[in-house]
């Protein structure tokens, strides 16, 4: 009787393991399958903003839990309008692996100092969202290395971590000696142009942006004498904004010369940082009277009869004029199309790439257009050393990852703030589409007019002369203006090289050829 009971038992279990296997295999099947649709979808959405190589990543789920239950830290500096987004990041974060983010949200305005003094007192959180001064911060011991994590597998995709990236769109996470890695990137910013396509079609100039200098100036010309709308708005009450139009029209008229060759010798990234600029000055290389730089204030000059009345003294006003509709051309960020979404502007706006300063424009202008490099990661992601001595590393390291998955983190962070992504095979919101079109290639902004701001008392002298100069009302010429610079900025030049010591720019003049 013993016997049979036992036997009828063993039966039973054979039986109940048969079923538990039936029941598992189907389980076993559909993961992969899931992720191989949203793979295709991927792709199918995808253009030439990343690679065409098939996403059939499968997710390694057991390593994905390996530091559940730890909570990171981690302070941002967004705008309010993403704080929502975010915090849903967060809790798919934690959803897939057990770790939970505690987010410390600071304004902008406060962000360089709360984060100095955070670290001053040793409070700093895990994560940071952004550090212009990170490189300082490596090489005193502060921000963890992350090198070795870089040649190892992403665990939300299984690919190598490095690997996930656009070329160049780690650029920016480098240690200052280029050697190590120090952070990592998702998005990065362009500066577009962006056009009125009602005004466009009321004065007849089409449905196409200018791709050249020649094209903008005669369409602005058309919007000026119609006397109804401003041709272009700007601002120059902060430096940045005419920045981005400064560095397109000097690289073109410098870009058939040499003075790069020669001077990118002290740091060869091929753009002239601050010891370069100063080695140029100081040997000749550089020349404030050259005839390109005479031409290039020449030019500028010229833009002011196009440009709002009160463009010296504007702020945010330039952008407020272009979303009311009183404006035919405006240069603005890849940031922008989030902010008409978010703000909910009427607007009927078109964008395309910059144009170039072309030979039919001015004698030293381009036959074709330079092609930049892709931009590196504007947002950069930096791990606090005492995050990874106090065990948190690892959990650190992983939401880094995750952010960087273009299946979770990286697609989610993209549709929240509507900017191109340093991550590939992330998909692009429509509002972007124009952006996939932009060609990239291997040239790097040089920032010649960093020449006249080579220390922060010359920078602040030459921002006061050239507000004047570019006034409407100045009548002064160009030659003038620069040989006014001459006599006001070149003093300071012996004083600046000696207080700068990050490289000795002497030892190099012998070099310049």
């Amino acid at each position: 009787m013993m016997k049979k009971t036992l036997c009828m038992l063993l039966a039973l279990i054979l039986l109940l393991s048969c079923f538990a296997g039936c029941a598992a295999k189907p389980a076993e099947e559909e993961t992969p399958a899931k992720e191989n649709n949203s793979a295709a979808e991927n792709q199918e959405n995808t253009e030439n903003n990343n690679t065409n190589e098939p996403a059939q990543d499968e997710t390694p789920v057991d390593s994905l839990r390996a530091y559940e239950g730890t909570t990171i830290t981690v302070a941002q500096n967004q705008g309010e309008y993403i704080w929502d987004k975010l915090y849903a990041i967060g809790d798919k974060f934690e959803e897939l692996t057990g770790i939970k983010v505690e987010w410390q949200d600071i304004p902008s305005s406060d962000w360089d100092t709360w984060y100095a003094a955070q670290f001053a007192a040793g409070t700093e959180p895990d994560i940071l969202f952004s550090m212009k001064d990170k490189t300082s911060y490596f090489d005193q011991g502060k921000l963890m290395d992350l090198t070795d994590y870089y040649e190892q597998e992403n665990p939300f995709n299984g690919r190598i971590w490095k690997d996930c990236f656009t070329d160049g769109g780690l650029d920016d996470c480098y240690s200052a000696d280029g050697t190590r890695l120090i952070s990592t990137a998702i998005t990065f910013a362009t500066v577009n142009l962006y056009y009125n396509k009602d005004i466009m079609n009321t004065l007849g100039l089409g449905d196409k942006a200018p791709e050249t200098y020649s094209e903008m100036f005669r369409m602005m010309d058309v919007a000026k004498e119609d006397g109804t709308y401003i041709p272009m708005s700007v601002m120059n009450s902060m430096g940045w904004n005419l920045t981005w139009i400064e560095d397109d029209i000097l690289d073109a008229l410098f870009h058939d010369t040499d003075i790069l060759e020669k001077l990118d010798i002290i740091v060869p990234n091929g753009w002239l940082d601050e010891s370069e600029i100063l080695l140029g000055l100081k040997t000749g290389v550089l020349q404030y009277d050259d005839p390109r730089f005479i031409e290039y204030f020449k030019i500028m000059k010229n833009f002011t009869q196009y440009w709002n009345q009160d463009f010296n003294s504007a702020s945010w006003e330039y952008e407020s004029l272009f979303n009311e509709g009183k404006v035919l051309f405006n240069f603005n960020g890849g940031w922008y199309p989030g902010q008409v979404i978010e703000r909910d502007i009427d607007v009927n706006y078109g964008t395309a790439q910059k144009p170039y300063v072309d030979s039919d424009f001015d004698q030293y202008g381009l036959t074709s257009r330079i092609l930049y490099t892709a931009p590196a990661g504007e947002a950069n992601f930096p791990v606090s050393k005492k995050c990874e001595d106090e065990g948190r590393g690892g959990a650190a390291v992983l939401f880094l990852q995750f952010m960087t998955d273009y299946q979770t983190g990286a697609q989610m962070y993209v549709d929240a703030v509507m900017l191109g992504t340093c991550v590939k095979d992330v998909v692009l919101p429509a509002e972007m589409a124009e952006m996939q079109n932009i060609e990239y290639g291997d040239a790097k902004a040089v920032h010649y007019q960093n020449a006249f701001k080579f220390n922060a008392e010359v920078s602040n002298l030459y921002w006061a002369d050239y507000t004047a100069y570019l006034d409407p009302s100045s009548t002064q010429s160009a030659e003038d203006f620069v040989e006014q610079l001459k006599n006001e900025l070149l003093p300071f030049l012996d004083e600046a090289i000696e207080d700068y010591t990050t490289y000795d720019v002497l030892s190099y003049v012998g070099q310049v050829s």
